[in-house]
């Protein structure tokens, strides 16, 4: 017997998998706090950098540092949605293990961004106080 898998045009398949990957961004900034914080705390530096006379790889490290927090935030937001979806099962002594993993699940990821947000604190440092002073 043979089995007949429909064909989707590739960019059609890039297409739709760019579309989830927008509408999950939108929920996360819809959602997290702390990612509004950010968006907007690191708009307004983009704007500040933007008049001053920052070089190439002033401009590319404070990209990439914004860039690899917000990635590590969203992270954290679909470690924190999946862990509390397993959570919510009942709080039966059996389970204290998992809730336990759980918990510490949640505490790594929340450190992940705030590792990330020290670095990009550190780069804003690094690269504004001098053009700055």
């Amino acid at each position: 017997m043979r089995v007949c898998i429909a064909y989707t045009p590739p960019m059609r398949r890039i297409a739709r998998s760019l579309g989830f990957s927008i509408e999950g961004l939108w929920h996360a900034l819809r959602e997290e706090r702390n990612l509004q914080l950010f968006s907007i705390g690191f708009i307004a530096v983009i704007f500040a950098a933007m008049q001053l006379n920052l070089e190439r790889w002033e401009w590319v490290a404070l990209l990439v540092s914004g860039g690899a927090f917000m990635a590590v935030e969203l992270f954290n937001t679909a470690l924190e949605r999946l862990t509390d979806a397993v959570d919510a099962l009942p709080k039966e002594r059996a389970n204290a293990s998992l809730h336990a993993s759980m918990k510490a699940t949640k505490d790594v990821s929340a450190a992940a961004a705030l590792v990330g947000l020290v670095s990009v604190i550190v780069t804003l440092l690094i690269v504004l106080v001098p053009k700055v002073m």
